[in-house]
Parts: C-alpha cells; structure tokens; sequence
C-alpha cells in the first residue's frame, strides 16, 4: 500500500544480547530497562507488527530511497522516536487514514511547529471506513517506533518506506518495507537494538 502521510555510532551495532519478547507486554526484559520517562526502546512485542501490514508502501513508484541512514536523516524534517496512539479519519479524504504519534525524543531535525505533542501522519490505505479504522485502533502497537518523516505540502510524510525502523525479535525491522539491500533499510536491520541505532542517527550532522 501507499504511504503519503501526514551518539556516536556504534563500533559494533550488533552488540549486547539479543532482545527478549514480553510475554504479557507489560515488563521489560532484563538489561533493556529505561530510564525514567523513556521508551522501552529494546522490548520487542510479537503482536505489534500486524498493525503496519495496512501501510506497506513498496509498491509506491514516487517513494524515495536512500542509500544510507546520513541521507535519510538529512532528508528528514524530523526524527523522533514515538508510540502511535490513535487512528483517526482524514475530513473529505477518501482512501486515507492519519495515524497519531505521540513523539518522546527527537534524535535529529526539529518537530513541526504546529505538531505540539501529537503529529498526525497520512497514510493511503484501500479502505478508510469506519470498520478499517476500528480494526487499525484495535491493532496500535504498544512498542515505540523509530520515525523519519517531513513536511510535504503543510502535511507531515514519512520520508521513504525505509523510513521506520521498530524492535524485532531479532534485531531492529523495518515494518513498512521488506526491500532494501545496501541502503537504508538495510543498514538499520544491521542493529540488534534499536536503542542503539537512535545512538547511531542522533550523531548524524
């Protein structure tokens, strides 16, 4: 599907053990535990990823991709580590849905200046009824997620389908594309943990 929507780097990005999925999603694994008011940014949860199946956006010819993770960064209004928190219906738009993220730090760039502690993020999908957003709302992922995104036409965008990187159980994915071999996607999946890719993106000038 089409997506329109609205620090130093790591010698070794592969590092630390491996990621432990949350039997019940509410503790975190040992070793990943976050300082007060951050994302449990390792804590992977096996469900989460059924929410992004709506929003692949390979088949998007006008995507950008970007070799490497400097050029998406730089590509980016801003990057900001988030929780998607609500789904909602774009007025006099057919076909889209806006996914709502509430942003907990911003790793490069600045937020938008009317984003406030919410942006709200576009997506074409085949269906925008009522029923589809019931069943997005149901699927939220609890797990944070990594966003690159920029201003389109006064419209908050992701900057590419490689623009997302989340938790796996394996290492760091990225949910909206499955491409990507030599190039931006590819090299967030080179990272066990997401938090230390942030580490990674955050040194990005």
């Amino acid at each position: 599907m089409l997506l329109t929507m609205v620090a130093a780097a790591c010698a070794d990005p592969g590092g630390g053990p491996e990621p432990t999925p949350a039997a019940d999603g509410s503790a975190e694994p040992a070793g990943t535990r976050s300082a007060p008011g951050e994302e449990p940014l390792d804590l992977h949860r096996p469900g989460d990823m059924g929410f992004y199946t709506a929003f692949k956006m390979d088949d998007a010819h006008s995507a950008a991709r970007f070799r490497d993770l400097d050029e998406g960064t730089r590509a980016s209004t801003v990057v900001a580590v988030a929780r998607v928190v609500d789904v909602v219906a774009i007025s006099g738009q057919q076909g889209e849905v806006g996914v709502v993220l509430r942003p907990t730090d911003v790793v490069a760039g600045a937020l938008p200046p009317a984003g406030g502690d919410r942006l709200t993020v576009v997506f074409v999908v085949a269906a925008s009824d009522d029923e589809q957003i019931a069943m997005l709302r149901r699927r939220l992922p609890a797990q944070p997620g990594l966003w690159f995104l920029r201003v389109d036409n006064e419209t908050l965008r992701p900057v590419s389908p490689q623009g997302l990187f989340v938790q796996g159980s394996q290492g760091v994915e990225t949910p909206l594309t499955s491409e990507g071999d030599g190039d931006m996607a590819a090299e967030g999946r080179d990272y066990r943990r997401l938090s230390a890719l942030v580490r990674q993106v955050r040194g990005v000038r």
